[in-house]
């Protein structure tokens, strides 16, 4: 056996050793990569460090000389009206109110054409004031100015006359006649004054010039007291180099000079034009200060090299030591082993686990050496099958669709001796059911190969009930898609993926537009047939990684994710599925003989990572979708924080509205309606709230907020006690006591249970007369629970309460249900009559209806009336009543007028 164990080291140590040559070149190899990763690192931190000085001054040198160009031009304007030109004294003094202003200004100075100082801010300078024409370098940059005609900024120099480095601002001057007549000079300190720019702190070894298009220097930050040295560095160009660079323009480049005592500065440098401005910002750095930081970055990377290098030798001795004494306890073992076989096979008989042993030999093959008696019931084997015909069988018995997630499985325990795991399907006398397969290698292996031993487990009916339990949990019951637990775990990932700015996502909150009215008409069988048809159709056309999911009822969520991470690029991705979307469900759904369309409501929100709360998100696309229902049905809508603004604002306007009622802030207008011969017949009572802050408060803003409430409903009884009220009092006038008064009912007031006991209780309690009281109801109130509508109408009509049908024609007029109304009057649309001079076809829908009024014994009223053309055709047509501007706006009771 000694021998035996030594054969066995012979035959592991070179492996090993094997081993740490690889570990060896493995760690030369990462400190390499070490050091070009963190030189890169260090590079592009370099880049981006003097990207963001050079932007920024860039900035800051825009914003100062784009200001100091609108001030020069206005100076400029200011000293021609004041006549300066003229009047140079005048000229002193306003320039000296100027400076005082403007810290960052040496003086300010007006020179005529013949480069002569006209007027300046200062009289107490060092030196004369020279002549510019002729003043050296900044000579030069007055005649820019007039040649050009426009704003430039001029070269540093030292100016005698005050003692100190400028740089010249100038623009051109144009008399009354618009006639170039000089130029207005500022001189801006060398050092920027108060300028963002100048007073900007730099990062430690950074340096910034400005350069200008010529190759001059115009400014160098941070600047320098030296007058020899400034000379220098103002009075000559750049080198050809750096000129060459110039012509690139923006970028990050590596520069070389040379110095003044003879070597050689290498800089990295960021140039940033200055737009408009014929400047340059270049901020550099030297090469030393990038390798420093290098260095200084290699320190704990390499820190931890070191120490995995020494861990790993010491795992490689361990190791080499452990097996050594491991050759000695295989054999051990393994004799063990044989020897309790006989007793294992007879425990597993007791179990319902199925328990195998197999053979791997060298070459690959699988020679089952032990099956249990559950194995072999698992997998249906007969007894005559031997050890490599079994290995045949299962595998044949394997489901297609698992196959290859077994073998790969399989090649990586066998390639790694590490242990196998694989749960799926196997197809077994015409039936599928599932079995977990979990094997182990071993220890010890010879030359006829390793043994594994594994168990087998049915576990067809435990992946039945977490099969039904997913359904439950996570899909919905009716169209199979994912619920909102399941939407929100994706979400929750798709957010994840966001904040790490990999990618975009987007929510679509999808609503189907009055399916509730659909429902009822083809029935709830119908209806659930076509919100399956939904789902299928949505699911269809998105892919594999979005979600469409059911919250319930008729709205659906689409979850696009991995979109780019460009908000506009994904956006644009969304309108693509929204346009497929779109274009997909517009296609008629079809039940037996029966076809039916929809349209859809869609609010989108874009999952950019800056909002983590998934109910904020699922809020944001439901606040979009509502804010699509809004806008007319039928469109798509995209989330904006306006909407959570409105919304806001709508609740405080909800509450302001209850307070309103409560505090007798609403009053009840009433526009008149006449008959043919102008006599007025009655009015409609017309809310309008006097706000204590906003105003006057038209009903288009605060009924619309009314109705998203039981409000609207308080709001209808006000107005109703009110109209009562004011019924009750023209009992008595003696024109008005025949007047009708119409009130418009909405549809929560309607549907209410308890509607005509409200009305029957309040003509009791204000003893208004109840034919006096005129109903206004529509067309869409009688769609939903027509039959109680109608109980409702019959009961009122029964003590003396009129009503009107308002805005007839504009939505499902039905002959069926109109001559099932107890209604006494039918209202036009104004639409119609707004139209009607211009479309022919507008007055034969009106005259369509007026015949229908006549034939039912309908009064008819056209509201909308604006002018005297209108009244004279409709009066033809054979109108009955008139309501519009033409005859009187909506006003108080007081200021109605005496008829």
């Amino acid at each position: 056996m000694a021998l035996m164990v030594d054969k066995s080291t012979k035959d592991r140590e070179p492996i090993l050793r094997a081993f740490g040559r690889v570990f060896i070149a493995i760690f030369l190899l990462a400190a390499l990569a070490i050091g070009a990763f963190t030189w890169e690192r260090s590079l592009n931190q370099q880049e981006q460090e003097l990207q963001h000085v050079s932007r920024l001054m860039a900035q800051g040198l825009r914003s100062h000389f784009s200001t100091f160009e609108v001030i020069l031009r206005g100076l400029a304007d200011e000293l021609v009206y004041r006549d300066v030109f003229n009047d140079s004294a005048a000229g002193d003094a306003y320039l000296e109110r100027v400076q005082s202003s403007h810290v960052g200004i040496v003086g300010y100075g007006l020179v005529g054409l013949d480069g002569e100082f006209i007027a300046t801010s200062t009289r107490n300078l060092l030196a004369p004031l020279p002549n510019i024409i002729h003043h050296g370098q900044t000579g030069e940059s007055f005649s820019r100015v007039i040649e050009d005609e426009r704003f430039h900024i001029g070269r540093p120099y030292y100016f005698e006359a005050v003692g100190e480095w400028i740089i010249p601002l100038r623009v051109p001057v144009y008399d009354q006649n618009n006639e170039l007549a000089g130029v207005l000079t500022a001189g801006n300190r060398l050092d920027g004054g108060d300028a963002s720019w100048a007073r900007m702190s730099l990062p430690e070894g950074v340096q910034a010039v400005f350069l200008r298009d010529d190759g001059y220097v115009n400014y160098i930050h941070p600047v320098d007291d030296d007058p020899e040295l400034l000379q220098a560095i103002f009075s000559s160009q750049v080198t050809e180099a750096m000129q060459e660079l110039m012509l690139q323009g923006r970028g990050f480049f590596f520069h070389q000079r040379e110095t003044a005592i003879g070597d050689y500065r290498r800089d990295y440098i960021w140039m940033e034009p200055v737009e408009n401005y014929d400047l340059r910002v270049v901020s550099m750095a030297p090469r030393s200060k990038l390798i420093a930081d290098w260095i200084n970055s290699l320190i704990l990377p390499m820190t931890l090299w070191l120490l995995s290098a020494f861990l790993t030798l010491l795992g490689y001795l361990r190791a080499r030591r452990l097996l050594r004494k491991a050759d000695v306890e295989i054999r051990e073992k393994q004799a063990q082993l044989m020897l309790s076989v006989q007793q294992y096979d007879q425990l597993t008989r007791l179990i319902p686990i199925g328990v195998y042993q197999f053979r791997l030999t060298p070459e690959g093959k699988h020679q089952l050496t032990y099956t249990s008696q559950r194995f072999r019931e698992i997998f249906r084997l007969s007894k005559d099958f031997d050890g490599v015909t079994i290995a045949q069988h299962v595998y044949e018995q394997l489901h297609p669709q698992d196959k290859e997630a077994f073998f790969t499985a399989q090649a990586h325990a066998t390639k790694y001796t590490d242990k196998f795991y694989w749960e799926g399907r196997i197809l077994a006398d015409g039936e599928v059911y599932w079995a977990n397969v979990h094997s182990v290698p071993s220890q010890e292996s010879d030359s006829s190969g390793r043994l594994w031993n594994g168990v087998v487990i049915d576990v067809t009916e435990q992946k039945l009930a977490e099969e039904k339990i997913n359904q439950l949990a996570y899909y919905d019951a009716l169209t199979r898609l994912p619920n909102r637990r399941l939407l929100r775990e994706r979400l929750e990932k798709a957010v994840l993926r966001s904040v790490e700015g990999e990618e975009y996502a987007a929510l679509l909150f999808i609503d189907v537009d009055r399916f509730k009215q659909l429902n009822d008409s083809y029935g709830h069988a119908q209806g659930d047939l076509m919100l399956q048809e939904i789902g299928s159709r949505l699911h269809k056309l998105v892919r594999d990684r979005d979600t469409v999911s059911r919250l319930g009822g008729d709205e659906f969520v689409v979850l696009l994710s991995r979109l780019t991470n460009d908000a506009d690029k994904a956006a644009a991705e969304v309108e693509v599925v929204l346009q497929k979307i779109e274009r997909l469900l517009s296609e008629p759904f079809n039940f037996g003989q029966q076809t039916a369309r929809i349209t859809l409501s869609t609010g989108i929100t874009l999952i950019d990572g800056r909002e983590r709360d998934i109910d904020a998100i699922l809020q944001q696309a439901d606040q979009a979708m509502y804010r699509a229902k809004e806008s007319g049905r039928n469109t798509q809508c995209f989330y904006d924080a306006n909407i959570q603004r409105l919304i806001t604002d709508q609740l405080e306007l909800q509450r302001d509205l209850r307070l309103a009622i409560a505090e007798d802030q609403l009053q009840l207008y009433y526009q008149l309606q006449v008959d043919r011969y102008k006599q007025v017949a009655g009015v409609e009572a017309l809310v309008r709230w006097h706000h204590p802050q906003r105003g006057m408060v038209m009903p288009g803003v605060f009924i619309h907020v009314a109705e998203q409430s039981d409000d609207i409903i308080c709001l209808g009884d006000w107005i109703l006690d009110r109209a009562c009220r004011q019924l009750l009092e023209w009992q008595n006038h003696p024109q008005r006591f025949q007047w009708s008064i119409a009130v418009n009912v909405s549809v929560r007031q309607l549907r209410a249970d308890d509607f005509a006991d409200k009305v029957i209780e309040t003509l009791q309690r204000t003893g208004a007369r109840p034919d006096r009281l005129l109903l206004e109801i529509t067309e869409s109130m009688l769609l939903i629970d027509t039959e109680q509508v109608i109980q409702k109408m019959a009961r009122l009509k029964k003590v003396g309460v009129r009503f009107s049908l308002d805005d007839f024609g504009t939505g499902y007029s039905s002959l069926g249900y109109l001559n099932r109304l107890p209604i006494d009057e039918l209202k036009i649309d104004q639409s119609f009559v707004s139209d009607m001079t211009d479309d022919e076809h507008h007055q034969v829908l009106i005259r369509t209806i007026l015949s229908l009024g006549k034939t039912l014994s309908l009064t008819t009223i056209a509201e909308g009336v604006e002018t005297e053309q209108q009244f004279t055709i409709l009066k033809a047509l054979g109108c009955d009543r008139f309501q519009g501007y033409w005859f009187g706006r909506p006003v108080p009771a007081h200021e109605l007028p005496e008829y």
